[in-house]
């Protein structure tokens, strides 16, 4: 009965040890899942990279209101700051939607948007320059 006991010791205190040294396959399952998971993470950063150069190709591309091609021709040769472009940017910090943006000034609700994105990026250029 005793040589039973220490036999089965003996053969559990072996296993033991040989399962420090064996490769688990919860931790390969792990580590593959680790890797997809940096591999969607970098494939998700480069397709938004990709849309955002779209997005801007098509705004600058897009086919814009005869008001808004003529408010971007006299904003290029205006320098005192009484743009349309400056309008609308005024009239949406106080807190007006682009619809009656829109609305106020004629312009298409999609010029508006454009003209947001336009000004504001020169505005946060100006700041940090």
């Amino acid at each position: 009965m005793i040589y039973m006991f220490l036999t089965l010791f003996s053969v559990a205190l072996v296993l033991y040890i040989l399962s420090f040294f064996t490769k688990s396959r919860i931790q390969d399952l792990e580590e593959q899942i680790e890797e997809i998971s940096l591999n969607t993470i970098q494939e998700t950063y480069q397709l938004k990279k990709k849309m955002k150069v779209l997005e801007e190709e098509l705004l600058i591309e897009e086919d814009a209101g005869p008001f808004y091609k003529e408010s971007v021709s006299r904003a290029s040769n205006e320098s005192d700051g009484g743009s349309i472009g400056h309008k609308v940017l005024t009239l949406y910090q106080e807190g007006h939607t682009t619809k009656e943006i829109a609305e106020k000034t004629s312009m298409k609700e999609h010029d508006i948007f454009v003209t947001l994105r336009q000004y504001s990026s020169e505005k946060q250029r100006g700041v940090n320059s």
